[in-house]
């Protein structure tokens, strides 16, 4: 059984969806499928990890402008290959947009991995990003309707009210997961000391300048620690002036802003973590809460996605209701104990990938 995963990112690129799709990806190898991965360049050393061949395209741009670089050769292999099963990851990515006309003519039965059509509920500020999306969602529904099934993050999302006006019944949901091993031994406790992280990468959109002044407005001593892979708009720099206006108004916080820390020093940082801190404006299922629930972290986060139906932390609205959080979770160690205890159980119950990925093997019918 010959499966191709098609997804603008992959290991060894640091963000949700490349650890979504790398841990899918390596558990159906680990079970005997032969799998590969179409994705972008990275001038990979090795095209293989894991038991994963790995197909790289050097297609640049994205949807809030275009799609350049190896375009037609990603159209010409996907037209001329031979795969038994086709996952596609996300819409709004090239992997997914510059073939969904050619989807009757490509062999293979094709499933659709939705990650959110974040476009439909957000607004950009892109101009051509937010015309293009209205044509793009006026349409989309018909190429969806090529795909044997779709997989959504949760029943929440904006895709299922989309689905059903356009009587699309082919979908059900798969959520995101850590593997088993990652998960750590819920007998365990934490102490109340170190430091609170966040790790998100340094875009506007992640808005670490709300977690950062509900910090100063707690009354914690600890310090803060700040992890990103990348910066987008000088919004490194922003957060740093900010950090010095908020030493002026509320008085020094001790803060750290770590840039390019690989993946293992990350999970270093989170497993030695207090409290995890999340403040974007838009996710779907995020997996920083996944991680820092499997590590037995609470986390306190903004009301994005599915966090409120998550265990093992708190959701708030506010950067006042964020920093209250902050403080009364410190302070109580039975509270701060049993919320360690939630998360971790609902990790191993709900939410690993070796689960998560037999609910996949049988929505699919994969057969060996």
């Amino acid at each position: 059984m010959r499966i191709l995963i098609t997804t603008e990112q992959y290991y060894p690129v640091q963000s949700g969806v490349s650890t979504v799709v790398t841990s899918i990806a390596e558990e159906l190898a680990s079970l005997g499928y032969d799998i590969s991965v179409a994705t972008g360049f990275l001038n990979r050393t090795v095209l293989e990890h894991n038991g994963v061949k790995i197909i790289e395209f050097k297609v640049n741009g994205g949807f809030g402008n275009y799609y350049r670089g190896e375009t037609q050769k990603y159209i010409d292999f996907m037209l001329q290959s031979d795969f038994d099963i086709i996952i596609n990851e996300c819409v709004q990515t090239w992997t997914t947009d510059l073939i969904l006309k050619y989807l009757p003519q490509i062999k293979g039965k094709k499933f659709l991995h939705s990650h959110g059509f974040s476009l439909l509920s957000y607004k950009t500020k892109n101009p051509w990003a937010y015309i293009k999306s209205k044509f793009y969602y006026q349409t989309l529904h018909i190429y969806l309707k090529e795909y044997a099934h779709i997989f959504l993050l949760h029943e929440n999302t904006v895709e299922t009210p989309y689905l059903k006006r356009y009587k699309i019944e082919q979908f059900s949901y798969l959520p995101n997961g850590v593997n088993r091993e990652f998960i750590r031994d819920k007998r365990k406790h934490r102490d109340n000391n170190g430091y609170l992280l966040n790790i998100s990468n340094y875009f506007p959109m992640k808005n670490q300048e709300f977690l950062l002044e509900a910090f100063y407005i707690s009354k914690t001593k600890l310090k803060l620690i700040l992890i990103g892979s990348s910066v987008l708009k000088d919004y490194l720099n922003y957060l740093k002036s900010l950090k010095m206006k908020f030493d002026k108004e509320y008085g020094f916080k001790e803060v750290e802003f770590l840039l390019d820390v690989s993946r293992e020093e990350t999970l270093k940082y989170l497993q030695n973590a207090t409290l995890f801190l999340h403040s974007s404006k838009l996710e779907v299922f995020p997996m920083v809460i996944l991680e820092a629930m499997a590590k037995g972290i609470p986390y306190i986060c903004t009301k994005v996605g599915n966090v409120e139906t998550l265990h093992g932390g708190v959701s708030v609205d506010n950067r006042a209701e964020m920093a209250l959080s902050i403080d009364n979770i410190l302070k109580n160690e039975e509270y701060y104990n049993r919320v360690v205890l939630e998360g971790v159980a609902s990790m191993e119950e709900e939410y690993n990938w070796q689960k998560i990925v037999q609910n996949l093997i049988q929505k699919i019918g994969l057969v060996q």
